[in-house]
């Protein structure tokens, strides 16, 4: 039996800038299974929620009158940022764009990320399943036998969990940081208290 609890999260954005995050999502796996998951509607701060015509349409689907009147991302960060701390570990696919987007909307209202070490599933993806034809989260997915609805930020994050557990299971590793130990992906980097 896997014993460990780590966090899974996924950011969507409206826009490029790292400040825009629109839905946030976390999945908390314990012993090898999802335990808990949250989702938000965020409205991004002024000046950085314009909301690109392609994104909605083409990527996530969320428009700027679906976070009319939601909280903007201080209201959730206690809730979000307490997962993030009790976690073993915490995941995301591509970790570089949802770390980057949580540090610059943290930066933004002054708040204090809590220290966490993380991984990302695509890169471990890469080592682990190195003939699949691409390492976007839905191809991933799908080779780990997980169907979900991409580009929804809690149905990534619990995607990028699932896909963790079957890459463990793979390769018969006892907890993330064995598997990425054996399989020479260092743990990608590591969130600072600031």
């Amino acid at each position: 039996m896997i014993m460990m609890k780590f966090v899974a999260i996924d950011f969507e954005t409206a826009n490029a800038a790292d400040e825009s995050i629109c839905a946030a999502g976390i999945a908390m796996f314990e012993d090898g299974r999802l335990a808990e998951s949250r989702y938000w509607l965020i409205r991004p701060p002024k000046g950085f929620g314009f909301f690109r015509p392609d994104w909605v349409s083409d990527v996530h689907g969320i428009r700027h009158t679906d976070v009319y009147g939601k909280p903007e991302f201080p209201a959730i960060a206690p809730e979000l940022f307490a997962r993030l701390a009790a976690a073993d570990i915490v995941v995301a696919h591509n970790a570089h764009f949802d770390m980057r987007k949580l540090r610059g909307t943290a930066k933004h209202f002054g708040l204090a990320v809590p220290a966490f070490d993380y991984l990302c599933t695509y890169r471990l993806a890469q080592r682990i399943w190195p003939r699949l034809p691409n390492y976007q989260l839905p191809t991933v997915a799908a080779h780990a036998g997980h169907k979900f609805v991409h580009h929804h930020a809690l149905a990534d994050a619990e995607a990028a969990g699932v896909i963790l557990l079957a890459m463990m299971k793979a390769k018969r590793a006892s907890g993330p940081r064995a598997l990425a130990e054996m399989v020479g992906v260092p743990v990608n980097g590591r969130i600072y208290r600031r």
